[in-house]
């Protein structure tokens, strides 16, 4: 095994430095798993919720807005055929969607089902968690998210960098952005996700009078399925340049 590179007296100070510079908000408890989302959310993560025939028998399904599916249409997909009756733009009274997030196999996996007022639960599909959220911020144009994101299970963690690192600023002398922005992280968390972290390391400004720093969020994958919450932190790491 080869032996790790030892740091030098000057290297590890500067690590010294840049670590007790490095702030953070962060609130923990039990990381929310299941989540009740309404029908306009299934619609903004690029789906549409479909009654019909499955296999010939009546169902309720989910297909991808892209393929445009219209009452009356037939199809098959992963081996099974499709008839659709009615797209559906409202909810069966007392029916709901509950998407739940799990580790599955390393990674995080996004479930969604409908319930019907019986009670009955029918799985509407299984993804990735990380390509669910990918194709929800590239459908809703949240660049700063796509641009920021980093891995999914049952927290996703997005980081943001600009510049180059350096000496770390002390928080006395953080400018009043980035002091904002650390409240902001911390509202965030307590009143929108419940659970999570946020970081923020700041180097100054460089020669051409930009801001150099790194910010990190830990958050719930389930609460980042909820268009608010995801368009606030985009809005967040966008107010950051």
């Amino acid at each position: 095994m080869k032996k790790a590179k030892k740091l030098t007296a000057e290297e590890l100070a500067a690590k010294h430095q840049v670590a007790v510079n490095t702030f953070v908000r962060e609130v923990w408890g039990e990381i929310p798993r299941e989540l009740e989302v309404k029908l306009k959310s299934l619609k903004a993560w690029g789906f549409d919720l479909i009654a019909g025939l499955r296999e010939g028998e009546p169902a309720v399904f989910v297909a991808s807005q892209e393929a445009g599916h219209l009452p009356g249409d037939v199809y098959e997909e992963r081996g099974e055929r499709f008839e659709v009756k009615e797209v559906l733009d409202r909810l069966p009274k007392g029916a709901k969607l509950v998407v739940r997030v799990s580790n599955e196999e390393r990674r995080g996996v996004a479930r969604l089902y409908y319930r019907a007022a019986n009670g009955e639960e029918t799985e509407l599909f299984a993804l990735p968690a990380a390509e669910l959220l990918l194709a929800f911020f590239k459908k809703r144009g949240w660049g700063k998210l796509l641009e920021a994101f980093h891995s999914s299970g049952l927290t996703t963690e997005f980081i943001q960098s600009r510049g180059s690192g350096g000496k770390a600023w002390s928080f006395k002398a953080l400018p009043p952005k980035m002091r904002r922005a650390l409240r902001e992280g911390a509202d965030t968390i307590k009143k929108r996700a419940g659970v999570g972290r946020f970081t923020l390391v700041y180097f100054g400004k460089n020669k051409d009078g930009d801001d150099r720093y790194v910010v990190t969020w830990l958050l719930p994958t389930i609460k980042l399925l909820d268009v608010s919450l995801a368009e606030h932190v985009e809005g967040l790491l966008a107010a950051l340049d």
